[in-house]
Order: structure tokens, then C-alpha cells, then sequence
């Protein structure tokens, strides 16, 4: 009996609180914790025993994410959870949060302040990319890695403070940071910031210059590698010297910088990446130094004041769109050892729909060359320059043929002083004189 008594006991205590329970998630508007859950601001989802944020109402004004929900803690921002809410001005992001996914914030337009705990050692790809007015960010204490684009184009940043645990920077993290004048690396180890320019301990490595920037930049010639997107937007920059230490400049490193005219590049640089001076729309002359075998895509796109280009011979290929939108670049001379010209590298920009040739566009280039192709498949002007060699060479053969010819003919005289009838003589003049000129005809005719 007493233990019937308390088994009916127990039953009663269980079906209570699972009643409370339910009358728990029925009070919030929460779903069973099995599916999705969301709470009129935020969509989650249960990943191994905790909750992932996978999405918000584009319209909720948000100021702060739970730390718990439906009796599971949040742990976790997912890719692209906040993408294009514009809801956000400041946000403070809970100590339960651990990761904070790729793409996480992009776009959000309104948020200026957000302070991530430290419980996140990484902040992702593109974590917080076009958050246009953010201009504070609190780095967490823990932090070793910052991403890809990780604050790309966030054009209000002027400022950033590095946490003693950072040892990793990735590629164009900080790319159009537009007002990013000053990073504070007197606790973090593994940078230095010296003269406007932030570097690796070593100071071989670039990997963002400060806006403030301005006038004649000079690259120090510890300098080995100048990182992706480092003086993007630096729009103070008028001169650029680039010395022989430098062996790659990264993609987009000096993209829009508008105020340069000049670059000078030494001998011994081998990479120049893509995009790394497109949009420099002051930039007039650019000599290609001969240590570079690749002119990568859209290197110099839309570089609209560039009226010379140098390509020296040794470089064997030319992406697409590497001069696209250079509208005032009428001529350019294509080296015999380019292998490969990508579509649109030479006499075009972009219109309203589509691409448009350039007016009075013109190529130097060699006959059956790749670059000769291209010409004659855009239907763009050129000239064959290998042409007046074969001409010279012509011209030394012919004169040679014309000495032999009075040789051989002053040896016949000595011989026959009688001499051959004169109708055989002019036949023979008529023949040699035809066969010069087949000759000559069959030189032009391979060019075209």
C-alpha cells in the first residue's frame, strides 16, 4: 500500500510539472524545444543542447540578445543571422555567446556600437562587412583571429584597439575602411603600429595603412609582402615608391586611393594580385617592372586618367578586365612573350547595360600572337610590329638578290661579250623583278 501511495505521488508531482511547462512556453510563445523557436525578435535553433541564433525580424529594434531561452542558454550567432537588420544601432552581445558566424552582421546599416564578449576567440569571414556607421567595437580579451572581411567597408571606423591574444589578421579585413586613422597595438605582441602603417611584430608584413596617409609614401625596405586591401581608400596618397624587398602586393592593396598619380615599382616585385590599383582614377603612367611574369585581373580597373602603360617583355599573361574602364589609355603595346589575354583586358569600359569599346583604341602587337587574336576577335585597330622587321629583312634580301644578279651578269659579259638577245635579258629582269615582289606580298599577307 505504501508504495502504490507513492508511485501515485510521484505520477502526480511529474504531470504537474510538466503542466507548468507547458504553460511556461505557452506564456512566452515558445515552441517545443525539438523545432525551431522563435520570440517576435529572434529565430533559434537547438545545435547540440544549446541554442544557435539563425535570424531576426528585419524591423525589431534590437539592443541586446538573451543569454537563455526555452530553459537552453544561447551560445551562438550563425552565419548571416543578422544580415540587413536594420533595427540595430548598439548592440551587446552576452558572455554565453561563443561564435559568432561568417557574415553574421553584413549589412547592418544602423549599427554603430557592439561590444563582443569574451568568450569569442574569432570573429568570422565577414562578420560585420558593410556596417556602415559602425565606428565602436569592443575586441574581446580572448581574441586570436580576426577574418576575411571581417570589418570591410565598414567606411565609419576610425579606430581600433588589438587585444594582447590577437595573432591573426586574415586577408582585406579591414579593406575600405575609409576613416580607419589609428589601431592601438601597445598590448598585443603579435603588431606594431608605427608611422600610420600597421605591420607584424618583424615589420616585413603590411597589413593596413591609416587613412591619414598622405603625399609621398615610401615603403620601407624591410618590407616583403604588402597584405591584401592594406591602403584601400587611402584617398591622401600622391606617390608611391615600392622598393625591390617587396615580392607581392596583395589583391585590392592600394584600390581606391583617388589622389595618386605616381607608383614606382622596382625590380624584383613578382605579384601584383587583382584589383590592386583599381579605382586609383589620378594615376596616369604605370611601368610593369620586369619581374612580373602575371597582370592579374582588373589590376588597373577603371583607372580613368591612365594615359601609358609599359608591359616590358617577359610578362606572359593579362587577366580579364586588367585595363577595363581606362578610357583614356589609347594605345597599348603587347609584349611576344603574353601567352593569354582574358576578356575585356584592353579598349573597353562598362555602359549602362553592357561593355563598350573605347574610341580610338589602338594595339601593338606581334603576328600570330595571342594578343593579335584578341584584337582581331574585338574588332579592335592594330598594327603588326614584327612587321617592319620581316620588311628589312625583305629589303637585305632583295638587295642581296640585285648584287648577285649584277655580278652574275657582269661574269656572262666577260664571257660572251656578244651578250644574250635583248628580249631574253628583259624576260629574265621580268621574272626575277615578279618573283621579288610574290616574295614581298607573301611577308604582308601572313601579318594580317
Amino acid at each position: 500500500m505504501n508504495l502504490k501511495k507513492f508511485l501515485v505521488t510521484a505520477l502526480t508531482i511529474l504531470t504537474t510539472f510538466s503542466g507548468m511547462g507547458i504553460n511556461v512556453y505557452a506564456e512566452e510563445g515558445l515552441m517545443n524545444p525539438d523545432e525551431a523557436l522563435t520570440d517576435g525578435n529572434f529565430t533559434y535553433e537547438l545545435v547540440n543542447g544549446s541554442y544557435t541564433i539563425i535570424g531576426c525580424e528585419s524591423g525589431s529594434i534590437i539592443n541586446s540578445i538573451p543569454k537563455i531561452r526555452n530553459g537552453y542558454a544561447v551560445t551562438a550567432i550563425g552565419d548571416g543571422a543578422f544580415v540587413g537588420c536594420s533595427g540595430i544601432s548598439e548592440l551587446e552581445i552576452p558572455d554565453t555567446i561563443r561564435s559568432i558566424g561568417m557574415n553574421a552582421f553584413t549589412g547592418c546599416t544602423s549599427l554603430k556600437k557592439i561590444t563582443i564578449p569574451d568568450s569569442v576567440t574569432e570573429i568570422s569571414s565577414g562578420a560585420f562587412m558593410r556596417c556602415t556607421a559602425l565606428n565602436e567595437v569592443k575586441l574581446p580579451a580572448h581574441l586570436t583571429t580576426i577574418g576575411n572581411y571581417a570589418f570591410a567597408q565598414c567606411t565609419s571606423l576610425e579606430s581600433m584597439k588589438l587585444p594582447e591574444s590577437l595573432t591573426t589578421i586574415n586577408p582585406e579585413a579591414f579593406t575600405d575602411c575609409w576613416s580607419l586613422k589609428n589601431f592601438d597595438a601597445s598590448e598585443c605582441p603579435s603588431f606594431v603600429f608605427e608611422n600610420g602603417v600597421l605591420m607584424n611584430s618583424s615589420k616585413s608584413e603590411i597589413y593596413r595603412g591609416s587613412v591619414e596617409l598622405s603625399g609621398d609614401l615610401y615603403i620601407d625596405n624591410n618590407i616583403t609582402i604588402i597584405k591584401p586591401g592594406a591602403f584601400s581608400g587611402c584617398a591622401g596618397i600622391e606617390s608611391l615608391f615600392i622598393p625591390s624587398s617587396v615580392s607581392t602586393i596583395g589583391a585590392d592593396a592600394f584600390s581606391n586611393c583617388a589622389s595618386l598619380k605616381k607608383i614606382d615599382l622596382a625590380q624584383g616585385i613578382s605579384i601584383i594580385e587583382a584589383g590592386a590599383f583599381m579605382y586609383c582614377k589620378s594615376l596616369e603612367t604605370v611601368s610593369v617592372p620586369l619581374t612580373v611574369t602575371d597582370i592579374a585581373e582588373e589590376t588597373f580597373a577603371f583607372c580613368t586618367s591612365l594615359e601609358k602603360v609599359i608591359i616590358p617583355e617577359g610578362v606572359k599573361s593579362i587577366g580579364a578586365s586588367a585595363f577595363l574602364g581606362c578610357e583614356n589609355l589609347k594605345k597599348i603595346n603587347v609584349p611576344k612573350s603574353i601567352e593569354t589575354v582574358g576578356d575585356y583586358a584592353f579598349g573597353y569600359t562598362t555602359g549602362e547595360e553592357d561593355y563598350e569599346k573605347i574610341e580610338d583604341f589602338s594595339m601593338s602587337v606581334y603576328s600570330g600572337s595571342p594578343a593579335l587574336k584578341y584584337a582581331k576577335e574585338n574588332g579592335i585597330s592594330r598594327t603588326v610590329t614584327d612587321r617592319n622587321i620581316k620588311q628589312i629583312a625583305f629589303i637585305i634580301i632583295a638587295v642581296g638578290v640585285a648584287i648577285a644578279v649584277v655580278v652574275f651578269a657582269v661574269i656572262l659579259m666577260m664571257r660572251n661579250r656578244k651578250g644574250a638577245p635583248a628580249d631574253v635579258k628583259k624576260a629574265r629582269k621580268t621574272a626575277e623583278k615578279q618573283q621579288i615582289e610574290d616574295s614581298y606580298e607573301g611577308i604582308i599577307d601572313s601579318d594580317k
